[in-house]
């Protein structure tokens, strides 16, 4: 079995990646996933945990969902909320779920002992998608929705004595291609190398995820790329950084000519089967997986993409381009200028994923490719939300 792997740390990390003492190794009360039919989830109010509840609840689960709100009955109008959003309502199961108000930082989750009991009692595994977004936050701001999240979870897994799922990302790996394709076992880190607050709370959080493992907690570590729509409807969240881009440049009407950015962008609707589908092979136990496509989308083919729905688009220079968006307040784009000099002007990680498409093998999961078709659908989704204008008009 696949080990999880730990970085060299500095001091300045070094205290938040100690774990708690209570979090101790346990023995999975359910010994085969297959028999599992009550689950908890984190982050089903945001992109990917709505896309993981769709995939729970096609699996027959009752799924347990933290949200925060004031009672269940607004925790439940906000989760329809989120999954009308993404055009997925219709396709899930409002009976089978169940949502837990609470708040993932606070102590027991800000659920009644009570409540947390019962709770601790029914769920089998319990899956952690909660995450904090923002490229702009310095890791000094994210601290407590990162250590204080993530000893809670794994509180509840113990108590539960049920596997933890924990979904990281790419971004725990230095951006630096000269390091070759990052494997599932490779050494993460180090966080002094990593560009954005956002992406060393993910690496602390899995470096305290992967110390309760070696302690005997049986959990999955997941690492997405950068989640993308869903093939199937199209459904997309706005206010990822390369939607961004390409709204803000379909504002502008300009593109920025010989722009150095490249993404590994992944689809959602890949994401959420792969990770449910390796959760239910007790073989997964101990493992890193990731969640990647098989290659990058650079600035010359999104300009392809961008170009083959209909949105004319002017190449021009990476100034003129910045000054345009610059002068714009209202540019989508426009708060994110400096994060994207940077992304620019940095090198890019390459990710494997052999082991973890071998482990798929079998399940009938795999990653669609993001093809014209594909990206029409997304263009389309964003013209139907009013993101996008219509290319065609």
């Amino acid at each position: 079995m696949t080990s999880l792997t730990h970085s060299e740390v500095t001091d300045d990390f070094a205290e938040d990646i100690k774990l708690a003492d209570d979090i101790t190794g346990f023995t999975a009360k359910a010994k085969d996933p297959s028999t599992v039919s009550e689950v908890f989830l984190t982050g089903a109010t945001g992109f990917l945990g709505a896309f993981l509840l769709k995939e729970l609840l096609a699996r027959g689960l009752v799924v347990h969902c933290l949200v925060r709100a004031a009672d269940a009955d607004a925790g439940l109008e906000r989760l329809k909320a989120t999954l009308g959003t993404y055009e997925i309502i219709d396709d899930v199961d409002l009976d089978r779920v169940r949502v837990v108000t609470g708040d993932v930082t606070k102590p027991r989750l800000g659920i009644a002992q009570e409540a947390y009991d019962g709770l601790a009692g029914r769920i089998d595994a319990v899956y952690h998608s909660a995450a904090k977004v923002n490229f702009l936050t310095l890791y000094r701001w994210l601290r407590k929705s990162t250590i204080d999240a993530t000893h809670e979870i794994l509180r509840l897994a113990c108590a539960a004595k049920a596997p933890l799922h924990h979904v990281s990302s790419t971004g725990v790996f230095q951006p630096k291609a000269a390091l070759g394709p990052q494997a599932e076992t490779d050494p993460t880190g180090p966080p002094e190398e990593l560009p954005l607050g956002y992406t060393k709370s993910k690496w602390v959080s899995e470096q305290l995820v992967a110390e309760a493992g070696r302690r005997g907690v049986p959990l999955t570590i997941h690492r997405p790329g950068q989640v993308w729509g869903d093939t199937v409807s199209g459904a997309c969240q706005k206010n990822d950084f390369v939607w961004r881009f390409i709204t803000g440049s379909v504002q502008a009407g300009l593109y920025p000519r010989k722009f150095r950015l490249e993404m590994n962008m992944v689809p959602v609707d890949y994401v959420s089967a792969a990770i449910v589908a390796s959760s239910m092979n007790p073989e997964s136990i101990g493992r890193a997986f990731h969640e990647v496509s098989p290659g990058t989308l650079d600035s010359e083919e999104i300009l392809r993409l961008v170009r083959s729905v209909g949105y004319e688009l002017k190449e021009v220079s990476i100034l003129k381009w910045m000054k345009a968006v610059s002068a714009d307040v209202n540019n989508s784009m426009f708060p994110l200028l400096r994060i994207l000099m940077d992304q620019e002007s940095g090198e890019v990680a390459v990710f494997a994923d052999d082991a973890t498409r071998a482990f798929l093998n079998g399940t009938g999961v795999g990653c669609p490719a993001i093809d014209e078709k594909v990206f029409a659908g997304y263009v389309s989704y964003f013209v139907r939300h009013g993101v996008l204008p219509d290319p065609m008009l």
